[in-house]
């Protein structure tokens, strides 16, 4: 079964070397109004979430994070 919605929320359970993750959806701003989202829970590893998070970012168009370099970190 393939569902479409608008995403609403989404929380995280750290399970050790897993996540799991609650992905919450709307399909209609009245349906937001009138009943609870559709709630999707998803186990992933650890890389899986990772990769997950670096495709999300390349795919908004933003910048990836800048890590600050050892000495900036050091004398921040």
């Amino acid at each position: 079964m393939e569902s479409h919605g608008a995403l609403a929320g989404w929380t995280h359970q750290d399970l050790g070397d897993r996540l799991m993750l609650k992905i919450e959806t709307v399909a209609s701003l009245k349906a937001a109004e009138d009943q609870a989202p559709d709630v999707l829970r998803v186990m992933l590893t650890r890389n899986q979430a990772a990769i997950l998070g670096r495709y999300l970012v390349a795919q908004s168009g933003l910048a990836q994070p800048e890590r600050p370099s050892l000495l900036g970190r050091l004398f921040g």
